[in-house]
């Protein structure tokens, strides 16, 4: 899928309207946080200067004393329109603390334009090969039904949600409106402008790395950073709300949340649901800790020095010492039959651990929120490979987990346990801490904990399982 634009979503607007406060977001959807209220932390409780990956000092940096108005009109937008865009932009400007440094094109869409570019822009370089092994690796996981048309979901839901997005690699912004600039569209232009700032002054793919490639098999680090420039979006466009928004705005968004609907989001699979809202409902608590503790300041260091992991989003206290432990799988190409071949090899994470363990397809494997968390939380580090046989479409998926502490390894194991009997029944083998299923309908699973560390095998048979098994780490 393209990182390189970032998504305002309808949706956002009427998961809250929260007292004179509502939020809209982009890349994907956001959830209701409180207003904007922070006090101006002591010099104690400032944390100090994060260091670099050098282990130096970043010292938070200075914007220049530079001319804001950059932006250039697209011919259809009138001049009282484009003295609105610029009263917005110093307004954003003037909260974030980030000034313009270069052009950008803005421009507004139709919502029939909206769809015909999500048809034919946005989903380009996401083919139907990427789409094909996406859902192979959902459906073994069990997150979504086999056969599951992913692409077309896609589709349909950015098509549905789309209230605004920017576009790193042409410049460009749009705000997507069928009517007039009102405060739907003044405060989704507050948010992607916010993004317009992040990539002057910090390069979104070139210094941030959100590229199509590097984002292929570096997907923990991109969803972090994701979740740091949208919690950033979201956070300014909160403080723009508290500060600048009109009556008639607040007036206009609440009369927009009586008659909303999204029927394509809310017919979607949980785990969509629920990842969709990731950048935006934990990227603004990610934000929200770093505000607290050092102001914009902090936030700026951030930036220079990104978020790693899921993990680190998740529990900002976490950020930036703690890192994800190395964990390396095997190359199972010399123990499998030819006609395999290796379609995903990456990080799992702590996010996708939870999402895996209480957002399945079927309500009857998911298991409670508050012990998937609690499950997921001692994540160290881990690492996945997936498998498709080319002629059949059958999957191999290996995931090897490495746990901060015992504790966390036995907790995990409890979950994961109660997870594999609610979905595959009672196992066929059972053995300390050694599950196997066999004959179901992917086959064979095996779940077996090692000390603190974790690997979870599904198979099509028992030979390919043996064989694979023989190249881990056994049991002492």
């Amino acid at each position: 899928m393209n990182k390189k634009i970032i998504f305002s979503l309808l949706i956002l607007i009427a998961l809250c309207v929260c007292g004179t406060v509502v939020i809209i977001a982009g890349f994907f959807i956001i959830s209701p946080i409180a207003p904007v209220i922070t006090s101006t932390p002591t010099e104690e409780e400032r944390i100090p200067p994060m260091p670099d990956s050098a282990g130096q000092p970043v010292t938070p940096m200075k914007t220049p004393d530079v001319p804001s108005h950059t932006l250039a009109d697209a011919n259809n937008i009138p001049i009282d329109l484009s003295i609105q865009m610029d009263g917005i932009q110093e307004q954003v400007i003037s909260i974030r603390g980030l000034n313009a440094k270069g052009p950008v094109v803005r421009d507004l869409l139709s919502s029939s334009e909206l769809q015909q570019k999500v048809k034919t822009d946005f989903f380009k370089d996401y083919s139907a090969e990427d789409a094909r092994d996406d859902s192979l690796f959902l459906t073994t996981l069990g997150m979504i039904p086999e056969g599951f048309d992913l692409l077309d979901l896609y589709v349909r839901l950015y098509s549905e949600q789309i209230a605004g997005y920017y576009d790193s690699d042409t410049k460009e912004m749009y705000v997507v409106g069928d009517s007039d600039f009102g405060g739907i569209e003044r405060m989704t232009y507050a948010h992607e402008y916010t993004h317009t700032l992040q990539d002057q002054n910090y390069d979104l793919k070139n210094g941030l790395k959100l590229d199509d490639e590097y984002c292929r098999t570096n997907n923990e680090y991109c969803s972090a950073v994701t979740a740091l420039l949208e919690g950033d979006a979201t956070f300014t466009e909160q403080a723009w709300m508290q500060k600048s928004a009109s009556e008639q705005d607040r007036k206009e968004m609440e009369a927009f949340y009586v008659t909303y609907s999204s029927p394509v989001f809310d017919s979607s699979p949980d785990y969509i649901q629920s990842d969709l809202l990731f950048p935006y409902l934990k990227g603004l608590e990610f934000v929200y800790s770093l505000n607290d503790r050092g102001g914009y300041a902090l936030v700026d260091q951030a930036f220079q020095n990104p978020p790693v992991t899921t993990e680190q989003i998740l529990h900002p206290d976490k950020y930036p010492s703690e890192k994800a432990l190395p964990v390396e799988l095997p190359d199972l190409s010399s123990v499998l039959p030819s006609g395999w071949v290796e379609i995903k090899n990456m990080e799992l994470g702590e996010w996708y651990t939870y999402l895996i363990l209480s957002k399945g397809q079927d309500a009857s494997y998911q298991l409670l929120d508050s012990i998937a968390r609690k499950a997921a939380a001692g994540w160290g580090g881990d690492r996945y490979a997936l498998y498709r046989e080319s002629q059949t479409g059958k999957a191999i998926f290996l995931l090897r987990t490495r746990w901060d502490t015992q504790n966390d390894a036995d907790e995990f194991w409890l979950a994961i346990k109660q997870y594999g009997e609610e979905r595959w029944g009672i196992p066929a083998q059972s053995e300390g801490k050694k599950l196997n299923w066999t004959d179901v309908k992917e086959g064979q699973v095996l779940i077996r904990q090692i000390g603190q560390e974790t690997i979870w095998l599904i198979t099509p048979n028992s030979d390919t399982q043996t064989a694979i098994l023989a190249t881990l780490p056994q049991p002492n």
